[in-house]
């Protein structure tokens, strides 16, 4: 029988069992990201340089936001049928949030610190206000992805086709990176897909398209899967393949399989999304009848509510900065800011969650 993510559904495995492990993964990716985002903004250079900072790099800085949009791809074919039309709005949404974050958390507190003198234009060198809000984050690419996967999903349902997609933009992606105009607007539109660091394009469409992609078929897999143990079991190994061959082809040619954390080459996406197979076997474990275990319970409730604290602590790190400047603190003081930052967090998706529900009863 061939698969597809139209035929009907059949699991012997309840859903809410499967969830628990991709909720409790995103969990520990949070904690990860609020690491690797304090300390890039507010660690100094001996801190980064720390066994504290290296440590973190090592975990972090390629593998959290990788796995995060694969898990986001897995979702697009494992959860629930939403139509179309609703989908693409919520892709829209997460694009317009990106910019408003961008306002929010960089363009407003640098224009404030401007004004009020705590940093002046020459030690913020190129970057101003307006490059603040034309930063392209994850949200921005989010957006694109999805709408990009849901399309892709509406007008070819093999998961052959999704693979096939996602290998032509592993490996086409390094041909088209770059490419501008030498006009101003048409280039920051061309960012978007094409765009690097220095222009702002922290995560353009391609190459990281890729990994939701792969995650498509990931949960296309799960959802037609009669036994969960033997799915996780399979996807070990064939994560542990990827991940293999992904390190043998960073070898043959080191600078074009790694490129750059932000914007990896071939063999590191292979690699990587083999990572995330790995990665989602261990917490599948580590989640086996802890359903009522408190550290699981708390991590998966920040999984489930994964955009609203992405945008907290945002705002927290980027207000942060006001007060205590830019990569300024020392090891003691960085790891205690992470600490705040993700208590905070939790506490200010706890009071949205509940300003929701008092406005849902309000106008229910």
């Amino acid at each position: 029988m061939t698969m597809s993510a139209t035929s009907p559904r059949h699991d012997s495995q309840p859903a809410n069992e499967r969830l628990l492990t991709f909720d409790f993964a995103r969990g520990i990716l949070i904690i990860l990201m609020v690491l690797v985002h304090v300390l890039d903004f507010y660690g100094d250079t001996s801190t980064h340089e720390s066994v504290v900072g290296s440590t973190i790099g090592l975990l972090a800085s390629w593998q959290v936001a990788a796995w995060f949009v694969f898990i986001m791809g897995m979702f697009i074919t494992y959860s629930g049928q939403q139509t179309l039309t609703t989908s693409l709005k919520r892709a829209l949404g997460l694009f317009a949030l990106g910019y408003a974050l961008n306002i929010a958390r960089g363009a407003i507190p640098m224009w404030l610190s401007l004004k009020m003198g705590l940093v002046t234009q020459e030690q913020l060198g190129n970057y101003t206000p307006t490059t603040e809000l034309l930063v392209v984050d994850i949200l921005q690419f989010a957006g694109l992805a999805l709408a990009c996967c849901l399309l892709i999903k509406h007008l070819f349902p093999a998961p052959k086709h999704w693979i096939g997609c996602a290998l032509l933009v592993t490996f086409l992606s390094p041909y088209l990176w770059d490419i501008t105009t030498g006009w101003a607007t048409p280039d920051e539109v061309l960012k978007l897909f094409f765009g690097n660091t220095h222009q702002g394009a922290m995560f353009p469409l391609l190459p990281w398209l890729a990994y939701p992609l792969a995650g498509m078929v990931f949960g296309c897999w799960l959802k037609y899967s009669n036994n969960i143990q033997q799915f996780f079991k399979t996807s070990l190994w064939i994560g542990a393949a990827l991940t293999a061959t992904g390190t043998l082809l960073i070898m043959t040619n080191t600078d074009y399989h790694m490129a750059s954390n932000m914007r990896a080459g071939p063999g590191m996406i292979i690699s990587l999304t083999g990572g995330a197979l790995v990665f989602l076997w261990l917490c599948q474990r580590l989640t086996q009848d802890q359903s009522a275990n408190r550290f699981v319970l708390l991590l998966c409730f920040w999984g489930r509510n994964v955009t609203t604290y992405y945008v907290i602590q945002w705002l927290l790190i980027g207000w942060g900065l006001m007060l205590v400047g830019s990569q300024q603190l020392p090891q003691i003081a960085a790891v205690s800011a992470m600490l705040v930052v993700m208590v905070l967090s939790h506490f200010g998706v706890v009071f949205w969650l509940k300003v929701r529900s008092i406005r849902t009863m309000k106008f229910a």
